[in-house]
């Protein structure tokens, strides 16, 4: 859900289409710690996001790589034993890495849980990527 409300927010931000994100300098994409390849979102990730405008069914999982890692700018973890696993793939990189929560607690993952875990976890998810999204404009301003 991380990957598509991140995406939902740049485009609103910039007025633009998903496609035209890269015009913008941004590529975001997912990939989890324990991830099946190629696995479809569950129904109730689709249904909370539908519910939204934005559209999940074509989402397939993977799992996260060190060429992934090397290539991002930011890498954005769910949870402190995700973040932990991924700077000890990677030390050299951690500067890089974060947890989505800036209190340092972990989101909770709703697979299992019905629809209203789902809803609970979208918007918590949400409320944590705008001020990472803020930063990142901020940072890209003071570049250029």
């Amino acid at each position: 859900m991380a990957e598509v409300l991140f995406r939902h927010l740049a485009c609103q931000h910039w007025g633009c289409s998903e496609d035209d994100l890269r015009k913008q300098n941004l590529d975001v994409l997912s990939a989890g710690v324990a991830a099946a390849d190629s696995a479809p979102a569950s129904r109730e990730a689709i249904q909370v996001l539908k519910q939204k405008g934005i559209d999940l069914s074509q989402h397939l999982s993977q799992q996260v790589t060190e060429d992934m890692l090397v290539m991002s700018d930011l890498v954005v973890a769910m949870t402190p034993g995700h973040l932990s696993m991924l700077q000890d793939v990677r030390p050299d990189l951690a500067s890089r890495m974060r947890l989505l929560r800036e209190d340092g607690f972990g989101v909770s993952d709703p697979i299992g849980g019905g629809i209203d875990d789902y809803q609970q976890c979208a918007s918590e998810i949400a409320d944590c990527l705008r001020p990472i999204f803020d930063e990142l404009i901020r940072k890209d301003a003071e570049v250029q």
